[in-house]
């Protein structure tokens, strides 16, 4: 089987042609044929291989039955002071201190 990235002799004279045809359709602008070119290739490519894109892929992650993300538990630990009064970080600054002494008084006790 052919390499469909491979450019070839053939391969560039079918884009050629389908710029020429996509060109003359338009109504013959001043730009040129050449200006088709990318299109053509695109067409060209899709020509020669009509089911590319078609495999499904399978997700990095886990789906729950909607097909979301299930995100895993670990993700959560990081994410700062979650609130309730059971929580060791209610007691800790979360903002940055307001001068230097302050901030050695906190975490001098």
């Amino acid at each position: 089987m052919d390499n469909p990235l491979q450019d070839t002799p053939q391969k560039e004279a079918r884009i050629l042609a389908k710029a020429k045809e996509l060109w003359t359709a338009d109504g013959k602008p001043g730009c040129g044929p050449e200006a088709y070119k990318e299109a053509a290739s695109e067409l060209i490519g899709m020509e020669s291989n009509p089911d590319a894109g078609q495999i499904p892929v399978d997700s990095p992650v886990p789906l729950d039955a909607n097909g979301q993300p299930v995100e895993q538990a670990w993700l959560e630990e990081n994410l700062g002071n979650p609130g309730g009064s059971m929580n060791e970080l209610d007691d800790k600054q979360e903002v940055p201190f307001a001068t230097r002494k302050e901030e050695k008084e906190a975490l001098d006790d």
